[in-house]
């Protein structure tokens, strides 16, 4: 096994005998694994002093504030009248959508392009006295 990779070990777990023995005759050979030694020592108490071992008083807090102002992006009049803006935009799609089916069946059912076959109103050949004519002629 590399002898660095040893000496990094040494510190996570307990080595063996033979592997203990095997890094100290190292560490006693060389000067340089010595002060990397030494200097990995250092640089681990300084993390594990400066590391903070709990949360804050106000961490839940703060928390489920950051979690609200992402979900929420405004006031509640706001998010209401977003969510109303999209209902009504959805059921005037809807609605618009319909117009065109019932206009273009209405086209297709007169035979005609006009106001009245737009409409569905059945369109009259006979004239307005004919009308009434018809009308009184029932009495007759």
């Amino acid at each position: 096994m590399n002898i660095k990779k040893l000496l990094y070990e040494s510190f996570d777990r307990n080595l063996s005998k033979s592997e203990a023995n095997k890094l100290k005759n190292s560490l006693i050979k060389s000067e340089s694994l010595k002060k990397e030694q030494s200097e990995l020592s250092t640089f681990r108490e300084v993390i594990f002093q400066n590391t903070q071992k709990d949360f804050s008083p106000d961490f839940e807090f703060e928390v489920l504030r950051k979690i609200n102002s992402r979900t929420t992006r405004g006031s509640y009049q706001d998010i209401f009248f977003n969510s109303l803006n999209t209902t009504f935009r959805r059921l005037a799609y809807a609605v618009l959508i319909f117009i065109i089916l019932t206009l273009s069946y209405n086209f297709e059912k007169n035979g005609n392009i006009s106001f009245r076959s737009a409409l569905g109103v059945k369109q009259q050949n006979s004239s307005l006295a004919e009308d009434f004519k018809n009308l009184f002629s029932i009495y007759n």
